[in-house]
């Protein structure tokens, strides 16, 4: 009897187990709203632990059903959904959120199933939800959109929506980027951007040589309205503890000259983070010294075209010198910038 006893358990346990695997256990199922929509397993433990038809999701709009993938079940409500993997437990999605889940493919997209309930900001001025492969941040100004990857990295390394950059206020964009060399080659490479809420673009280049970048880095450009400098985009590469300030002059700026130099310094801080990897008084005054050489450096070309380029790549490796060297015609001539 023994023998046979322990046979009948195994059997009963075998039976349970794709029972489980599907819809894991619960007190009963459950059902709700009188719609004939019944609640069950662990979705139903959330949603009784959220004070079911008192929650933001309000009564049951399917039973529980298995998602497309295979990997999980979901069950849809009036005011969102739960969804369940053995990986990633029962969470809610609603709202925006869930919206841009929606629109990017649901569980079969990049962001894969949630995996945390959805959580308010301590500004007090959004939300975010964590998912298998990233996270969505919402807020009233800037909406819903996923951050990942490289570029989430980088913006975590800032301090996420408490930043200088804000939330992100648009979703990744792949695209390409150009440069040309001294002989005049044009470059092409891959790069990927998002556009966040302070105007700031953070952006992503997998490899390969760029202006400013010999590799894979990170960084933002952000708009500099001023009179002497249109832009400056800070380039982070992922095999240095080093960066490149890359300025973009206006006309005006071309044309400063050394004299207009401070001027221009401080229009390039006016709207830019300042790089975490900027941790000496020696790094910054390099730089200074870098633009200013750069500013009593440019001329114009017969074609147009300024002998500095279209920007003015400044190193932080670079050494501190001192202002006459940086800046004095005979020294120039010599060094042209790219004193080491």
């Amino acid at each position: 009897m023994k023998t046979l006893r322990n046979v009948t358990l195994l059997a009963i346990a075998g039976l349970l187990v794709p029972l489980l695997a599907s819809s894991p256990a619960a007190a009963a199922d459950r059902y709700f709203c009188e719609n004939g929509k019944k609640v069950s397993g662990a979705i139903l433990d959330k949603y009784v632990a959220m004070g079911d038809v008192t929650s933001p999701l309000g009564c049951p709009a399917t039973d529980e059903m298995a998602t497309p993938d295979g990997r999980g079940r979901y069950t849809h409500f009036d005011g969102g959904s739960i969804y369940w993997t053995a990986a990633t437990g029962a969470f809610p999605v609603w709202g925006a959120v869930r919206s841009k889940w929606e629109s990017m493919g649901w569980e079969r997209s990049s962001l894969g199933y949630p995996k945390s309930d959805e959580l308010r900001n301590q500004d007090g001025k959004g939300v975010r939800q964590v998912f298998e492969g990233g996270t969505v941040y919402w807020s009233a100004a800037t909406g819903a959109h996923p951050v990942w990857g490289r570029i989430g990295a980088t913006w975590g390394e800032y301090g996420w929506e408490n930043s200088a950059f804000g939330y992100p206020a648009s979703d990744e964009v792949d695209g390409t980027g150009s440069w040309a060399d001294d002989a005049g080659n044009v470059h092409v490479y891959r790069v990927v951007t998002q556009r966040f809420g302070s105007g700031a673009t953070l952006f992503w280049i997998p490899g390969g040589a760029t202006e400013g970048c010999g590799g894979e880095c990170t960084g933002y450009e952000v708009a500099a309205p001023g009179r002497l400098v249109q832009r400056v985009r800070v380039n982070l590469p992922t095999d240095s503890d080093k960066f490149v300030l890359m300025v973009f002059p206006t006309d005006a700026g071309f044309r400063g000259g050394v004299n207009k130099a401070p001027d221009g310094w401080q229009e390039v801080w006016a709207n830019t983070p300042n790089p975490l990897r900027l941790d000496t008084a020696d790094e910054a005054e390099s730089l200074r010294e870098q633009y200013a050489c750069h500013a009593a450096y440019a001329h114009q070309e017969s074609d147009g075209s300024w002998n500095t380029g279209n920007s003015w790549d400044l190193e932080s490796e670079r050494p501190k010198v001192s202002w006459t060297y940086a800046t004095n015609a005979m020294f120039v001539a010599i060094h042209k910038c790219n004193w080491t």
